[in-house]
């Protein structure tokens, strides 16, 4: 199953012709290559778009949700790990996406400001998560903010989901850890690029607890930079 990245539907033609199913509302120019086309229409969810596919495939209708289940023991060895805060109220920072969506990322500053201001008036700890993409964005965040527990890193995908469990909050910008924050149901603050609408990401489960800012650019026609996620909220 082959998503956006239209360049990539050339090389998949050719290393497997058989095995290229796109989505042909998001890639009309390379329909022609497709083996298996599966026509979308009026959404772009990024959970709904694959679970066509699924349903296209012989898979049965279900809900529209994303649920990750950690299991008993992973929770106890993150507790074990982390005994001396994890007992304690906690709220996880991600620092930032992949490298290939950079623009995506919220200014270090931003999160610093917002760091020192949920300090002044919270007991909780803050966690810094993300890869080791955004290692140089998380130490600067921790130079910034001398209290803060920095884990980019340093956890495993698993090792995430459990500390995204037993959080009390989790603020990201449009990441797979937002995801993963949406499938084991923890509360989120999730800040969208202008050009990532938040209703094509957001659960469609009503329940879901968590709040969408989108964010503005101060110069919407030109491509994105690094400089564009310093935008104001609206």
């Amino acid at each position: 199953m082959l998503h956006v990245n239209e360049e990539v539907y050339p090389l998949a033609y050719w290393i497997n012709r058989d095995a290229v199913v796109p989505f042909t509302n998001l890639s009309e120019r390379y329909v022609f290559l497709a083996a298996h086309p599966v026509k979308v229409r009026n959404t772009q969810h990024a959970v709904v778009l694959p679970l066509k596919v699924a349903q296209y495939a012989g898979g049965a209708t279900v809900p529209p949700r994303i649920i990750y289940e950690v299991k008993a023991d992973e929770l106890a060895a993150i507790r074990v790990r982390f005994a001396d805060w994890i007992d304690h109220p906690y709220v996880v920072f991600q620092t930032g996406g992949g490298r290939a969506l950079f623009w995506r990322d919220w200014p270090v500053e931003n999160y610093v400001t917002v760091t020192h201001w949920f300090s002044d008036r919270f007991a909780h700890k803050v966690i810094l998560t993300g890869g080791l993409e955004n290692l140089e964005r998380a130490n600067a965040m921790e130079r910034a903010c001398p209290g803060v527990i920095n884990l980019t890193g340093k956890t495993t995908l698993a090792e995430t989901a459990s500390l995204l469990c037993l959080t009390k909050l989790l603020l990201t910008t449009d990441t797979g850890i937002m995801h993963l924050g949406f499938a084991v149901d923890c509360p989120l603050v999730c800040l969208f690029h202008d050009l990532c609408p938040a209703k094509d990401y957001c659960p469609l489960d009503e329940s879901a607890r968590y709040v969408a800012p989108q964010l503005r650019r101060s110069h919407p026609q030109q491509p994105p930079s690094a400089c564009d996620m310093g935008g104001h909220l609206v």
